[in-house]
């Protein structure tokens, strides 16, 4: 059986909250080679569901404890011999705690709340993620 038959799947969320009349997104930086910003996520673990899996991955990243309110459109990565499937979710903030950084749990090294109308460079693959997020959010917003 190849790897490419088999993908590997990541889940994670868009956090966001409200900051007066801005909606901010928690964005995370990770180690090695790859400049830029991407929603907290990670590869699922034996038993877990995919909400399961977002919901863990977020609190290892960022100490963060969320409620998940829908799931955004999956993407998929391809590359020579390897294949990944990311199913991330729309979630919302529990309790308003900064969020941290804890190297031995996770690759991140840096995570920060951003303005939604104002991001900083975005994985390419995961700009559909936020790009849907960002559409229903302007919906929460303005309704």
């Amino acid at each position: 059986m190849s790897i490419m038959s088999n993908p590997a799947i990541s889940c994670g969320a868009v956090v966001y909250k409200k900051d007066q009349d801005k909606t901010l997104v928690l964005l995370v930086q990770q180690s090695g080679s790859i400049s830029g910003w991407g929603i907290p996520k990670g590869h699922m673990e034996p038993g877990e569901t995919y909400i399961k899996t977002a919901i863990r991955e977020v609190k290892e990243e960022t100490g963060i404890d969320i409620k998940v309110l829908t799931r955004l459109p999956h993407v998929m990565i391809k590359r020579k011999n390897y294949k990944k499937i990311v199913v991330p979710y729309l979630a919302i903030q529990l309790k308003d705690v900064p969020p941290r950084c804890d190297h031995e749990m996770s690759e991140v090294v840096r995570v920060e709340w951003f303005d939604i109308d104002s991001l900083p460079e975005i994985y390419p693959y995961q700009k559909p993620i936020l790009d849907a997020a960002k559409l229903i959010l302007g919906g929460y917003v303005n309704g």
